[in-house]
């Protein structure tokens, strides 16, 4: 309990490991076993090679590059696992809307797609909401997707790779490319009887017969307008029946944001959603929770602070108080907006990414480049897209290490003369740090599994940021490798990835925060 006494636990040690790979000798009367041939994705793609297997296609020529096909043979990764059996993960998973609008620093991200989609893999998407302003999914219902077809010249084709732990005749949910997509080809590895399924918001799930660990490998496409169109002059009838029919009205509340926009519906839908992007695009992270009218979605659309999630919550209750048939979808990077234009949904990026990715990127899978922007960007560079987040990720600007120093202007957090945004009051109480790691060997650009929680002598610290350090005797100072966030609780929980660049050896890990105005700084022991 916070206020009592306790002996200092000794600080977690982690050892980092290296795995080489040996190359044999040819053999003793100099003959030449084998000769290595590189693979060619250009020829694989003009031959119309194939996999080992024969059910997919070697490469695929993509509008971000060409693309080479996953080892569909390969065994289930399981640090990559994708495993149900929580409401979280079930059509029944909902949104809590919060107030912690500071911008994120670093978010870890795992990607299973090529061309890479960083950061929008689809994987919660929520088209309703309650009197409480719980996000939901409307229809539950759960249908097949059909396997087979072709891709069409209008389509973007994309290969998906995933590590899924079955549960006998339930629901996983798995994640896809944008609303629409449709799956050309899969091989599951080792075999197995498994569907493929979709509720009303058009969340994927994966359904088995048995627990089992398998690696579900598909051909893929989607309408490459999906992330980039103009959107049709549609009327309000003819969006009208993609409207949810449960969704709890918010009328008082939804007239002030409109006067604010400037929107109402003698517009037509078109010229509505315009302003719409352009108002929550302009919206501006703030260490200060935004607060005064007693309403989450009033304060967050009122005051215009927020990331991501904030962006994309006030612009789905928005739309739907509108008219216009909306999205919110999430995954552990980003959020953003799907808008139906009577024909097609729309993925609209409103921007408050995080500052840098951490993931473990594979030199090897071209980043999906989406057609332009049919919207304006405000020029403020906080409000950069998740494009933006992918290109710097990917071509290391402004951070050539996704796993950098948290702090934006690139100065190391444990510099004593770097100072937050909005640094702790010298009032405030010391925090204390507790953390636990999981894992205590770790290999290098894989996932460090870590928890603990911030507290004083009086209170939990939530919504404080905690950043993941690492030291050894060789490093001439600790590394900050990662940032987590605390909940209501106090509690953080979450993986960070190990750089790369980082030698063999153990090191030691240890957490700290710089504090708020509630609660000062600390470090863990």
């Amino acid at each position: 309990m916070p206020g009592t006494m306790k002996r200092a636990a000794p600080i977690p040690a982690i050892a980092l490991l290296i795995a080489f790979a040996v190359v044999p000798h040819a053999s003793a009367d100099g003959a030449m076993l084998h000769v290595f041939v590189a693979p060619d994705p250009d020829e694989d793609v003009s031959l119309a090679a194939t996999t080992l297997d024969g059910n997919l296609p070697a490469a695929i020529n993509t509008p971000s590059g060409i693309a080479t096909a996953p080892d569909p043979q390969r065994p289930p990764d399981p640090d990559k696992m994708y495993v149900g059996g929580s409401t979280d993960d079930s059509p029944d998973s909902t949104y809590e809307p919060d107030r912690d609008t500071s911008q994120p620093n670093i978010e870890s991200y795992e990607d299973p797609f090529s061309p890479s989609t960083a950061p929008f893999k689809r994987l919660r998407a929520f088209d309703s909401l309650t009197a409480d302003y719980t996000l939901k999914v409307s229809d539950k219902a759960t249908s097949l997707i059909s396997i087979g077809g072709e891709v069409g010249p209008e389509d973007e084709p994309f290969y998906g790779d995933f590590s899924v732990e079955l549960l006998p005749d339930d629901l996983v949910r798995i994640p896809s490319v944008g609303p629409g997509a449709r799956v050309i080809k899969m091989h599951v590895s080792p075999a197995a009887q498994v569907s493929l399924l979709r509720d009303g918001a058009e969340n994927w799930f994966i359904r088995g017969g048995e627990r089992k660990r398998v690696r579900v490998v598909m051909q893929l496409a989607i309408a490459r307008a999906t992330f980039g169109s103009d959107f049709r002059d549609a009327t309000w009838d003819q969006l009208a029946p993609k409207l949810p029919v449960d969704f709890a009205r918010h009328d008082a509340q939804a007239e002030q944001v409109f006067n604010a926009i400037g929107i109402h519906r003698g517009l037509r839908p078109k010229e509505v959603l315009t302003k719409m992007v352009e108002y929550y695009r302009a919206f501006q992270p703030s260490e200060e929770p935004p607060k005064g009218h007693g309403d989450m979605f009033l304060d967050l659309a009122l005051s215009k602070k927020g990331v991501c999630r904030h962006r994309s919550f006030a612009f789905l209750v928005t739309a739907l108080q509108i008219g216009l048939p909306t999205r919110m979808v999430t995954n552990e990077a980003h959020a953003w907006v799907e808008v139906y234009d009577s024909q097609l949904w729309h993925r609209v990026d409103l921007g408050g990414a995080a500052l840098d990715l951490s993931q473990d990127l594979d030199p090897t899978r071209p980043q999906h480049q989406p057609p332009q922007d049919p919207f304006s960007w405000p020029a403020d560079s906080q409000n950069g897209s998740g494009q933006d987040l992918a290109n710097r990720t990917n071509n290391g600007q402004p951070s050539a290490d996704p796993n950098g120093t948290p702090d934006p202007n690139g100065s190391s957090a444990l510099d004593p003369s770097n100072t937050s945004p909005t640094p702790a009051s010298p009032d405030a109480p010391p925090s204390n740090l507790e953390l636990e790691v999981t894992d205590k060997a770790v290999l290098r650009g894989k996932s460090l599994k870590v928890k603990g929680r911030v507290f004083t002598e009086k209170d939990a610290c939530k919504s404080v940021r905690v950043d993941v350090a690492m030291k050894h005797d060789d490093l001439p100072a600790p590394r900050v490798i990662g940032s987590l966030s605390t909940d209501d609780e106090g509690r953080f929980e979450g993986s960070i990835i190990v750089p790369r660049d980082v030698n063999a050896g153990d090191y030691d890990v240890f957490v700290m925060t710089r504090g708020d105005k509630r609660c000062g700084a600390g470090k863990s022991n």
